[in-house]
């Protein structure tokens, strides 16, 4: 039930049911659920510098990669220090499958049939969200994709049990939107213009209202006069919220078809994701960022001299070709900027989308096929839980992220994975 639509339904019983109708606190009785949010990134960086801020605490200057961040600085919370446990099975591959099956679970990985690949040791944190809290979740994957190797699946509901994401967009629409109904916006345009022309709503009754005041004395009469007063205050409250505050409106995007580049890919995944967060199709959703080895060749950045793979011929030379890294790695992150702006756009309740949206940021890789000091970055303010605008400096495992974002959901754990009394960040 979104708040204007609660606005329109109470005025309606008004006349009948309330005596004194406070609109702003009718409003504020259901807000809307915090939505999660997990980006993986599966790029790393070529130095620490490119990705990490200079500074501490609210006083940082944003890195390369992430030098395009500065509308959401104040939205952000970067946390230095966070690593992967270096633990467990290791199939081969320098780290590719073992990464992925451990960034959001923080579980060792279990072996598979194949060798060469590994099952998830345990549930994944937006899984155990969703359990918990018994909502809907979603995931994509952006890429050519349809991989069913660990590389391509770091979502889990438990011990040998992937969800596999959703890899091409119109699969993923036709999930969340195929027979949707939303909302029709002129229906609620229509609503607001009618509130706004009506001066009230007892106009529609001012014979009655007039024969009946007659007919009253004493108390009676001046019971009549509160309640008329109480109501035209009310409804003149919810004309200046109409005046004051727009609406978000759920917009279901087109059917993707089958978008070939990469860059079109990604538009159609994060238009959906946009999408089902307004609509309120899904409460927890996942993203993951290529897969562990993508070999996309970023001609659209553009990185020169990548004849086949971006992963193979600058990922695995993060010395001779640190800028070219750099860039591939910083337009990863604007595609995820550029969600993050939308939301922050999108006026919603008394803020906006982003306060309502949390969203973790991640990366299974820190330079190169390292495990160590992995980006890790929180966007939002979690409707209102986390103090937003600051570099948090730790030294610590992935679990404590995990756990940190699980609480802000509302999922009471106290540990994940390998150490299911880790705690969280200290956010």
């Amino acid at each position: 039930m979104r708040r204007r639509q609660f606005i329109f339904r109470s005025l309606k019983a008004a006349a009948l049911l309330s005596p004194v109708l406070s609109i702003r606190q009718a409003a504020a009785a259901e807000p809307r659920p915090l939505i999660g949010f997990v980006w993986v990134n599966c790029c790393g960086y070529p130095d620490p510098a490119d990705f990490f801020p200079t500074g501490d605490g609210d006083n940082f200057v944003l890195s390369p990669i992430l030098a395009d961040f500065e509308s959401l600085r104040g939205d952000m919370i970067v946390v230095d220090g966070v690593d992967i446990r270096d633990s467990g099975l290791n199939p081969k591959g320098n780290n590719h499958v073992r990464t992925v099956g451990k960034v959001l679970t923080a579980k060792d990985v279990l072996p598979a049939a194949d060798s060469e690949d590994g099952l998830p040791g345990g549930i994944s944190v937006d899984q155990l969200i969703a359990s918990q809290l018994g909502v809907q979740s979603l995931e994509l994957q952006v890429d050519s994709g349809g991989k069913t190797h660990m590389r391509s699946r770091p979502f889990a509901t438990g011990p040998n049990a992937f969800k596999t994401p959703f890899a091409q967009p119109i699969d993923a629409w036709n999930k969340l939107f195929q027979g949707f109904q939303a909302d029709d916006p002129a229906a609620l345009e229509a609503q607001k213009r009618r509130l706004r022309l009506k001066k009230s709503i007892l106009d529609d009754v001012t014979e009655e209202l007039t024969r009946l005041r007659k007919e009253l004395a004493g108390v009676e009469k001046l019971k009549l006069d509160i309640h008329e007063d109480a109501l035209r205050k009310a409804e003149k409250s919810v004309t200046y919220d109409l005046e004051n505050s727009d609406v978000a409106i759920c917009e279901v995007p087109e059917s993707p078809g089958a978008p070939g580049s990469i860059p079109a890919r990604a538009t159609a995944m994060l238009d959906i994701t946009y999408a089902a967060m307004l609509c309120g199709r899904a409460q927890v959703i996942g993203m993951l960022w290529g897969y562990s080895g993508y070999h996309w060749r970023y001609e659209w950045v553009p990185i020169p001299n990548v004849a086949d793979s971006g992963h193979d011929e600058v990922h695995h030379n993060p010395g001779g070709r640190r800028q070219d890294y750099r860039n591939m790695a910083r337009w990863d992150w604007n595609q995820l900027r550029g969600l993050l702006e939308r939301l922050k756009n999108t006026p919603d309740g008394e803020g906006t989308m982003l306060d309502n949206v949390l969203t973790m940021a991640i990366s299974h890789f820190g330079v190169h096929h390292q495990m160590k000091r992995i980006p890790v970055a929180f966007f939002g303010n979690a409707q209102g839980q986390l103090q937003t605008g600051r570099l948090v400096k730790v030294q610590c495992n992935n679990d404590r992220a995990l756990t940190s974002f699980a609480n802000l959901m509302g999922a009471p754990i106290a540990g994940i994975g390998d150490d299911p009394n880790c705690g969280p960040l200290p956010l």
